[in-house]
């Protein structure tokens, strides 16, 4: 008996065991068959066959099609400096070199483009305040349109244009088009840019900036004798490059100046109240000259402009997107560009 008693134990301990051992062998089994399913899965996954030695191999999409490659970061197709005092008088009188720019590069409808044999970055939103300029405005679309192409840039041209009598209102103009623009496309970043100035070099990238860097593209100016101008002197008027989310932290441009001038400075001092850092292109100077449109000077200045400019530090957060009141006249998807037509009244009614 008591040899008995002392196998008992044993035994039960055995029987104990073959549970647990069979609960082992089934999570096993189950985790070689989710193993084999897993590599299975990844087979018939996408791949990106992109490395960090080879960024220019191909993706591949969810269909299995081979996808582009990326764009690289400076274009193979860039030409260099071109001389503007030839090249303006032939776009004014040129109409036939349109075909190349639009038909025949794959321009679609409203002013956009995107590479036809690599992914580009990013997708840009071109924004132009206008009124009144239609010569400048044939020479910047026949001429700005090859210019991004040469780039392979990923982009949309957006005219705004202001109706009536009031005096030109630039700052609403481009938080009208940044707004207009949104609610059509996923654009990355937003490139500000006056009608009567256009880059001499197409090695002057225009690409998106990074985050809390705001970036200043036209400051070597032929009426500056191209001689870089300090920030402290010269910001914002020609071009500017801005991603969307600072646009929206500064809450744009104020809408309160009617006429020429300082919207750009009060823009400034908005984004630098934000600790955004205003950086410059680091391309070489030869490749960041711009050439000015000939025009006549605007008469409606704003006799206030001085007095809101000093009180703007007031009005940061409640004047720019957060109270822009606008009438959108028109809007059409014209052949080389977005049409935006609007009327600014509301912005001065109390209703």
């Amino acid at each position: 008996m008591d040899e008995m008693t002392r196998k008992r134990p044993r035994l039960v301990f055995f029987h104990r065991l073959v549970p647990v051992s069979k609960t082992r062998a089934i999570l096993v089994i189950l985790f070689i068959l989710f193993s084999i399913s897993l590599i299975l899965l990844i087979h018939h996954l996408p791949i990106s066959k992109v490395s960090s030695s080879n960024p220019s191999r191909y993706h591949w999409k969810r269909d299995g099609r081979r996808a582009l490659p990326l764009c690289p970061l400076v274009s193979p197709l860039s030409v260099g400096w071109l001389d503007l005092s030839a090249e303006i008088p032939a776009l004014l009188d040129d109409s036939a070199a349109l075909q190349d720019t639009t038909t025949n590069a794959g321009l679609k409808e409203g002013g956009s483009y995107q590479p036809k044999d690599c992914q580009a970055r990013s997708q840009i939103a071109l924004i132009v305040p206008y009124r009144n300029r239609e010569e400048q405005l044939t020479v910047f679309l026949r001429y700005m349109h090859p210019f991004l192409q040469r780039q392979q840039r990923h982009y949309t041209i957006f005219i705004v244009e202001q109706t009536g009598d009031l005096p030109f209102n630039r700052g609403m103009l481009l938080n009208i088009g940044f707004l207009e623009a949104k609610r059509r496309e996923e654009f990355q970043c937003f490139i500000f840019h006056d009608v009567d100035i256009l880059p001499e070099d197409d090695r002057n990238l225009y690409s998106c900036p990074d985050y809390g860097r705001p970036l200043h593209m036209s400051f070597v100016i032929d009426i500056h004798d191209y001689k870089p101008v300090s920030l402290m002197f010269l910001f914002g008027g020609g071009v500017i490059a801005i991603s969307e989310l600072d646009f929206i932290r500064a809450n744009g441009y104020s809408n309160v100046f009617w006429g020429p001038g300082l919207e750009d400075d009060d823009f400034y001092r908005r984004i630098r109240r934000l600790n955004m850092t205003v950086v410059r292109p680091q391309s070489p100077v030869d490749h960041l000259r711009y050439r000015t449109l000939y025009h006549d000077a605007d008469a409606d200045v704003d006799p206030q402009r001085q007095t809101l400019f000093d009180e703007g530090y007031l009005r940061f957060e409640s004047d720019g997107l957060a109270n822009l009141r606008y009438r959108l006249v028109d809007l059409q998807m014209k052949r080389l560009y977005t049409h935006i037509v609007i009327d600014p009244t509301l912005a001065l009614s109390n209703d």
